[in-house]
């Protein structure tokens, strides 16, 4: 009776979870091979199709491919959208093959993880913005100031073009999930810290222009 107890019934126990597990693995596995084939036909088809509207050669016309590549990404514009539809499609059958094995703790990982991409795609989108609205604020600042002589237009518009950039990195940095950073006494120093470096930075490095101009405004004759 205890032999029995002891090791056959534990033993028959353990294979009949092995066995019922069994069909569970072979699903999963059947999903994610299913998946892989799937994927990568999605791909060349999308590929393809975009290079046959000649979507390539829109992308160059109007920069994209040029600003893809001084970001150092060599692939084709048609190329990324067929690589980032695979990807997106891998992980969304390695979604279904986790959750296929009844795992609780990592649905909901994986749920939590899900919930967060808007969260960076939104950030990453307004950064994307933010650069390019602070290059073009940038430029006309310049040229206002060129236009109407102020002194020293090109610092000008590399502060207003740094202004704009830090700006658009702390909402990018809330939207990802920092907001601690930002609220209270943290933030405070964050922002006194920047501004007493650029202070800085303006008087060693800025004296001599701001004592050349002083003395050339010292010197027009007063009315």
């Amino acid at each position: 009776m205890k032999y029995d107890t002891l090791i056959v019934e534990p033993f028959f126990g353990m294979m009949a979870t092995v066995m019922s597990f069994i069909p569970t693995l072979f699903i999963s596995l059947g999903i994610l091979v299913v998946g892989t084939v799937l994927a990568h036909v999605v791909q060349k088809i999308i590929t393809h199709v975009l290079q046959s509207i000649e979507f390539d050669t829109v992308s160059h016309k109007i920069g994209l491919s040029k600003a893809l590549y001084n970001g150092g990404i060599k692939k084709s514009p048609s190329a990324i959208v067929g690589c980032l539809t695979y990807w997106v499609l891998m992980v969304t059958f390695l979604i279904m093959s986790i959750k296929s094995f009844g795992l609780g703790t990592a649905s909901e990982l994986i749920d939590k993880i899900l919930a967060y991409i808007p969260h960076v795609i939104t950030g990453v989108v307004v950064l994307i913005i933010g650069m390019l609205l602070a290059k073009f604020v940038a430029t006309l600042v310049y040229v206002t100031a060129k236009n109407t002589d102020m002194p020293l237009p090109a610092t000008l518009a590399r502060i207003t073009k740094l202004a704009i950039v830090i700006y658009v990195s702390i909402i990018y940095l809330k939207e990802i999930g920092f907001v601690s950073l930002f609220a209270g006494t943290h933030y405070t120093i964050f922002i006194a810290g920047i501004v007493f470096s650029l202070a800085l930075a303006f008087g060693l490095a800025g004296r001599d222009i701001a004592a050349h101009y002083l003395h050339v405004f010292d010197k027009k004759p007063h009315k």
